[in-house]
């Protein structure tokens, strides 16, 4: 009975929050920034280190289950397929640069990338932040929770079919995390799960999780409180999941994409929680 009690606590604030979101601050955009475009700044060091910064995206965009999607394939000839990351991005979409440098950083750690354009060609603009005649809700009602099931429902299902997909890791940023959490579910077809920053899920979102999932928290990110964290690992707990939480400090929402590579700390995050999606992999995946 203790246990139950203190899991309750932990809880309360989900509970609070808006019913459909986790961590959901009704003010639009209030936690979303510009960041840097990675392709137009320059890193201090041309060895690879991690994320591509100052380069043009490699991959490909195919017809994949009838959506627009970004491929990015790992080094070497062979072009395999068989283990592969589902990403699942931002509310700025596949169009943006970093979304596509991301995918293409992870392909560079052996793995087949397949990002698919969850907003069918209507993504928030970067130009978009601080718009005051730029609609949030308009927006987050064009794509619904049922709409974006329906695109990863039918990516997953092409990439175990048409592209010989074997395992399935994904990772989500921001509003991909939710989905992320949505499809480690069981028999959505997932076999492990990233997300950084994430928002938008729900309590009942975290107890449907069947695999593991590991999470990259920011210290200044609004949308996830320590209270809020807390209570997602008490889920976590509670389910009895393989799970792993970090924690970077002076990191904002949307660092793992989008963040002030200038400063020493918000890069060192960016490419932590890089590396901390590929460690997950490779020991869940691969």
């Amino acid at each position: 009975m203790r246990v139950q009690l203190q899991l309750l606590a932990l809880l309360a604030p989900l509970a609070l929050a808006s019913p459909d979101t986790y961590g959901y601050d009704p003010a639009p955009l209030k936690h979303e920034h510009a960041g840097q475009l990675f392709n137009r700044v320059s890193s201090k060091s041309k060895c690879l280190s991690g994320v591509l910064t100052d380069t043009n995206s490699t991959g490909k965009f195919e017809n994949v289950g009838g959506i627009n999607t970004y491929l990015a394939y790992p080094p070497g000839k062979s072009k395999k397929t068989d283990i592969a990351i589902l990403y699942l991005s931002d509310i700025f979409g596949v169009t943006l640069v970093n979304n596509r440098l991301l995918a293409d950083s992870l392909a560079l750690a052996g793995y087949f990338v397949v990002e698919p354009d969850l907003f069918n060609g209507d993504p928030i603009g970067i130009d978009q932040l601080g718009d005051p005649s730029f609609n949030m809700t308009a927006w987050r009602e064009r794509h619904p929770p049922a709409a974006i099931d329906a695109i990863v429902t039918s990516t997953i299902a092409a990439m175990r079919g048409s592209l010989g997909v074997k395992k399935i890791g994904a990772v989500g940023y921001c509003f991909g995390g939710k989905y992320v959490a949505r499809f480690l579910a069981p028999g959505k077809g997932l076999d492990a799960g990233f997300t950084a920053h994430p928002s938008g899920v729900v309590a009942e979102e975290w107890q449907g999780i069947a695999a593991p999932m590991s999470i990259a928290f920011g210290e200044l990110d609004g949308s996830s409180t320590p209270a809020q964290r807390a209570a997602a690992e008490a889920i976590f707990t509670s389910t009895n999941i393989t799970f792993q939480t970090n924690l970077y400090s002076n990191a904002e929402h949307g660092f793992a994409v989008r963040t002030n590579l200038s400063d020493p700390q918000k890069a060192f995050a960016q490419e932590s929680a890089y590396f901390q999606a590929v460690r997950w992999f490779d020991a869940w995946v691969k």
